[in-house]
Parts: structure tokens; C-alpha cells; sequence
């Protein structure tokens, strides 16, 4: 199978190292290439809402618990939920189109679930743009930094900073663009809208700090098509 590109707006990874274990710590791609695998082996994508504060310097280093298994073969939702088993506050759901809920019940869902009017991602006749916006990681940004998910996140204190987006690490790699406009779309489903263009999934973390205040991170694992 072709490597996982982990594009990184920021995720966290905690490694099993045997079924039913939790453990010392592995190569961070073992788990987010597991989940991958599972979800690809039923031709479908998903998406991980989890709560942690597991970042150091944006390295990945913290995922809710799961079992390394001995068999991952069957339904996607069966193998997801004996992979999960350890975490009580995680279901894992399969909706009517294929796609795959993992989600934490106890995580907050306000900004996913923020309708936004107007979407823009990038124009099919725009080359200079085009130049650098290749990649899943350019359309998440283009999602961020839309005029209305920054008033949100400023409106409800969602840090980190609205108003400070990297450049996209996944920048003028491939030749896939995420093209077009959405209207009427929560935060939640623009992200699947992506997902069409570069099948895989979308990782959402929840972290609240000892002081109450709380920060968001988004990350996409995929398989360049």
C-alpha cells in the first residue's frame, strides 16, 4: 500500500504495543496507518474527534488508546470498535454513505457543526494560486482561514490564533486540487468535501488547557490518490 502523507494543521498519537495494551510509545505513522488501512480496505473514509493535549512543537504524540489486533479483517465499523475498545468514550458509527464516525462523546462539536454560508477553495482557471495549492493540507487551510470560521473562533476564544495559518506543507506536491465553491456546509462537511479529492481522513482534536482555555487541531491522513 502506498505510504500515508500525514498533512499536518496539527494531531496527536498515543502507540499500543500489543492487543489490549497501551504502552510505550512507536513510530506515530503505525497508528494513523492503521486506522488507514482498516478504513481503505473498505473503500471508505472517515474521521477521528478525539480530546487530547498531546502536541509538543506540533510533533504528534498522542491518539485515544487502541489495540494493536491479531486479525484486522472484516467490516470497517467491527474493526474500528475492537481497535477503540479501551477508550469507553469512543463510538464509532458508519453512516448511510459509507463514511466512518469515530468520535469521543464527551468532545465538543460546536465549531464542526458551524454552518458556513460561503466556501470558496481555489479556481480551476487560476495557475498562479493553482501553483500552491495542491494537496489536502492547501483545502484545509482554505477552509480555516474562510472569513467566517475565523469570526467563529475568534467569537468563542478557539485558539490557536485564527489569524495565523502556515504555509501548506503539502503545497505544489501532486497534480490534485480541491476545486470550487460550497454553500450552506458545516465545518464538518467541508472537510468530507475533501475527502472526495483525497480519500482517507480527517482527525479533529479537542484540548482543553488547566486554565479552562481550549484549542483546536485539524490534520488530514491520506493516500494521494
Amino acid at each position: 500500500m502506498t505510504s500515508c502523507t500525514l498533512t499536518v494543521a496539527s494531531v496527536v498519537i498515543l502507540l499500543t504495543t500489543c492487543l489490549g495494551q497501551s504502552g510505550a510509545a512507536q513510530n506515530p505513522w503505525v497508528e494513523l496507518t492503521q486506522i488507514d488501512n482498516v478504513l481503505r480496505a473498505g473503500h471508505v473514509s472517515g474521521s477521528l474527534v478525539y480530546s487530547s493535549c498531546g502536541f509538543h512543537q506540533r510533533v504528534p504524540d498522542a491518539l485515544p488508546p487502541m489495540r494493536v489486533l491479531s486479525d484486522y479483517s472484516g467490516p470497517p465499523k467491527e474493526v474500528l470498535e475492537k481497535m477503540f475498545a479501551d477508550d469507553p468514550r469512543m463510538r464509532v458509527t458508519q453512516e448511510r454513505g459509507g463514511m466512518i464516525r469515530m468520535v469521543e462523546t464527551d468532545v465538543p462539536t460546536n465549531l464542526l457543526d458551524f454552518r458556513i454560508h460561503h466556501l470558496t477553495f481555489f479556481s480551476s482557471t487560476d495557475t498562479v494560486s493553482n501553483q500552491f495549492s495542491h494537496g489536502p493540507r492547501a483545502a484545509l487551510i482554505a477552509v480555516l482561514a474562510n472569513p467566517e470560521v475565523r469570526a467563529f473562533r475568534k467569537a468563542h476564544n478557539l485558539g490557536p490564533n485564527p489569524d495565523a495559518f502556515p504555509a501548506p506543507g503539502d503545497a505544489g506536491s501532486g497534480k490534485y486540487i480541491v476545486y470550487g465553491k460550497l454553500d450552506e456546509v458545516t465545518v464538518s462537511e467541508a472537510l468530507d468535501h475533501v475527502l472526495k479529492t483525497f480519500p482517507g481522513f480527517w482527525l479533529y482534536e479537542n484540548c482543553v488547557s488547566k486554565e479552562g482555555e481550549r484549542t483546536v487541531y485539524f490534520n488530514f491522513v491520506d493516500v494521494s490518490p
